[in-house]
């Protein structure tokens, strides 16, 4: 019986990071920015018609 080298047995899923994973991260730090740069215009808007009147 051969013993057990876990360099032979390792993949891409051992480290626990799947496509899926990868595919959420890679959309979340695309969009977040554009939402948060949505909510900031918003909020400028806001405090602009406020200041101004």
């Amino acid at each position: 019986m051969e013993a057990f080298d876990p360099g032979l047995h390792y993949g891409p899923n051992d480290a626990g990071i799947s496509a899926i994973n990868i595919i959420a991260i890679t959309i979340g730090i695309i969009i977040i920015p554009l939402i948060f740069n949505k909510i900031y215009s918003q909020v400028m808007k806001i405090l602009g018609k406020e200041k101004s009147e």
